[in-house]
């Protein structure tokens, strides 16, 4: 008899713990339910709504130049062709901003080549006189629609993705909402089993959280530890070294020969320019793969300074090293990373010219509205198809690269690690002289102070 308070008490107990666990699982379930729809209405909607706004946008701007090529230059027409390209900017920066999948931002990427070719083919349909032939001014028109269906294509792949996307995510909803119907039932059938298995095992996850969490806060401490240490040694055995080197060169410059003294001006440039990169990297390290704030750079001092210290390189591979007149502008990114960026995509360039029998190397810089553009192309073999889009994962190369250059492949990976943390975009594709085209974009800044540099012919070596 004495038992059967302490049994009563202990179905009392079970029971009452089933019904516990029935409605923690139900308000996980909410939850869950409540982090999906507001995915839905956070990311799917607005990503559909921005995407629709842009392949309307597109498809007005065809009409717009359309209609100015076929009537005729217009204030109006002018006025807002400009409007529209404005908004459509808006709409895939309004889409850039939210949360992306791998697919997601592999197609924009494409949808950002498609706009920009699309804005390129308006531009110079915009840029004929009035005395354009009916003939040359209808191909512009073709190409400027050719190239708006492309874009449009791209845009539509999107906006079947995240409808994909929307669609699962409300069937995980339903899932979600039957897996929690079928487990408080069995919470209710199974009192005093679930009751104290749902007790065993919430003890042991919490526990088990709690020592995962304290685990990652203490690897994370100790890897900011190794960092700082790490970027001091570097400081110390790198920066050290150079001194010593700059201290050598300015004694040249002093009282050497002429050509000594030449020679020791362009050794210390360049030491000046490796000084840079290391502080560039070392500060980049060191934030977290976070940028400078506030970071400006002149983009003609950079790249003036980069075509002097490469044209040897360029020279010793027999090779033909353009570098196109850079216009006055400037990126938000240090001169450091500049040069990082730039020094990378021409040096890989020049390494994989391979047995080409025209051997070139161009760079060109294109200032756009909000960006400014950067190209490399060559005249090489051109990347190797297995590779595809994993051109830019590190400790990647092509099975030919690998048995004839030396190198771990971590060049591209790192140009694509500092374009994105510095909120640009990038990408590979085939150039006009047969081989590869490597480009990327940063945001575009406005210097209050630049240097003039002579742009107006084309640099070679």
């Amino acid at each position: 008899m004495r038992r059967n308070p302490v049994l009563l008490l202990a179905i009392f107990l079970a029971v009452a713990a089933a019904f516990v666990a029935s409605t923690i699982v139900a308000q996980r379930a909410a939850r869950e339910v409540g982090g999906l729809a507001a995915a839905i209405a956070r990311d799917a909607a607005p990503g559909l709504a921005a995407m629709s706004n842009v392949r309307g946008e597109v498809r007005h701007l065809q009409e717009l130049v359309t209609r100015y090529a076929a009537l005729g230059p217009s204030a109006t027409d002018r006025q807002t062709i400009d409007d529209t390209r404005q908004r459509l900017d808006s709409h895939l920066a309004e889409f850039r901003s939210l949360p992306t999948t791998t697919e997601e931002l592999r197609l924009l990427n494409r949808l950002q080549t498609d706009v920009r070719a699309f804005d390129e083919a308006i531009e110079r349909v915009l840029a004929q006189p009035a005395s354009t032939s009916r003939e040359l001014a209808d191909a512009l028109v073709r190409d400027v629609g050719v190239l708006a269906d492309q874009a449009l294509a791209t845009a539509g792949e999107i906006v079947q993705l995240d409808a994909r996307l929307a669609e699962d995510t409300a069937l995980r909803i339903e899932e979600v909402h039957r897996r929690a119907d079928r487990l408080a039932l069995q919470m209710d059938t199974l009192c005093v089993l679930v009751a104290a298995l749902a007790g065993w095992l919430v003890a042991r996850a919490l526990g088990r959280a709690r020592r995962l969490e304290t685990e990652h806060r203490e690897l994370i401490e100790r890897r900011a530890e190794e960092l700082e240490q790490f970027a001091g040694r570097v400081a110390h055995d790198v920066l050290s070294p150079l001194a010593t080197v700059g201290l050598a060169l300015s004694v040249a410059q002093r009282n050497g020969s002429p050509a000594q003294q030449s020679a020791a001006q362009r050794g210390s440039a360049s030491l000046h320019r490796v000084r840079g990169i290391v502080d560039a990297l070392l500060e980049f390290a060191r934030s977290g793969a976070r940028p400078e704030p506030g970071a400006l750079t002149d983009v003609q001092p950079v790249v003036t300074g980069l075509f002097e210290e490469l044209r040897p390189q360029a020279e010793a591979t027999a090779a033909e090293l353009r570098f196109e007149p850079v216009p006055e502008c400037a990126v938000a990114c240090s001169s450091g990373v500049l040069v990082v960026l730039l020094s990378n995509l021409v040096r890989n360039a020049l390494k994989y010219l391979g047995d080409a029998t025209e051997r070139v190397v161009v760079v060109r810089v294109r200032p756009r509205r909000h960006t400014v553009l950067f190209e490399v192309e060559d005249s090489g073999p051109g990347i190797p198809t297995e590779l595809g889009d994993r051109i830019f994962d590190p400790y990647v190369r092509g099975a030919r690269a690998s048995a004839t250059r030396p190198g771990i492949g971590l060049g591209l990976a790192t140009v694509k690690r500092l374009v994105t943390a510095h909120g640009g975009a990038l990408g590979a594709a085939r150039g006009l002289l047969g081989g590869a085209l490597f480009w990327f974009e940063l945001p575009r800044a406005e210097a209050s102070e630049r240097q003039d540099a002579p742009t107006d012919s084309v640099m070679r070596s």
